[in-house]
């Protein structure tokens, strides 16, 4: 399973991912289309069919990222709340 960095826009309630490590699924993937023989035989761009490489996590009542560290409540590792931006995608909106 992937596993990522999650940051939390209190100004605009968005959430965004950074990849923080890659699972062994996808890495090999990524070694395979990396390889000239096996880029031949499958066609690009590829889709490792690994659920389990999408960001997820539980949010409460209130839309804020549930931060308990049990089974199967995510595999966001920590998360990062900033209390004074917007994400990008406001951000343009706002400038633009």
């Amino acid at each position: 399973m992937c596993q990522y960095i999650g940051i939390f826009y209190e100004e605009c309630n968005h959430v965004r991912f950074k990849l923080h490590n890659f699972c062994l699924d996808l890495f090999h993937e990524l070694q395979r289309i990396n390889n000239p023989e096996e880029r031949e035989t499958h066609a690009l761009p590829f889709d490792p069919d690994t659920p389990g490489c999408e960001p997820y996590a539980l949010f409460d009542e209130n839309g804020l990222p549930e931060t308990r560290d049990a089974p199967g409540t995510g595999n966001v590792l920590w998360w990062v709340i900033n209390l004074s931006e917007v994400c990008p995608g406001c951000e343009v909106v706002r400038v633009g």
